[in-house]
């Protein structure tokens, strides 16, 4: 192998058992494992962490969830009534949010956050060397074991 070969781990957490927070910490941890694996067993393979990027229909589903999460926060902190402007009445939850602003935008904000990660989040975690696929956790539906990893890289090394 030369030094210019190099595995590409790409990660991005998705599972829904688990926090996102908690889920990419995770397959960070993971991550880091494979790297160690690779710089003990492989040190002229350089190792490359990135997130395989989510659908462009659910990356515009979060950016619109993000404009309206911001439009409300800030409807709800200056008093204004959105509804009375487009003439339509005013339902009950917005008249309780403006008179709960502070609780109200702590419950947007936390919520909105909570499915715009979730929107942005792939499961992926996408082995691959010189843009040769090894592993995909995608088509697996799981990670491979330090063993399956390495006999992985043993195969691709051997038959180049």
């Amino acid at each position: 192998m030369t030094s210019r070969e190099h595995t590409s781990l790409s990660s991005s957490a998705s599972d829904k058992s688990m926090s996102n927070d908690h889920a990419e910490g995770m397959y960070r941890n993971v991550f880091e494992q494979f790297s160690a694996v690779v710089r003990t067993h492989y040190p002229n393979i350089t190792v490359i962490g990135e997130n395989h990027p989510p659908s462009p229909l659910k990356s515009l589903f979060a950016r619109i969830l993000l404009i309206i999460k911001l439009t409300l926060i800030t409807c709800i902190a200056l008093d204004q009534n959105i509804f009375a402007f487009i003439n339509i009445s005013t339902p009950r939850a917005y008249l309780w949010a403006l008179q709960n602003k502070i609780h109200a935008c702590i419950v947007i904000f936390f919520l909105s956050n909570f499915v715009e990660s979730t929107l942005k989040s792939t499961g992926a975690f996408e082995i691959s060397i010189d843009n040769v696929q090894l592993w995909s956790k995608l088509e697996t539906g799981r990670l491979p074991s330090n063993d399956e990893f390495l006999q992985v890289l043993q195969t691709y090394t051997n038959s180049k």
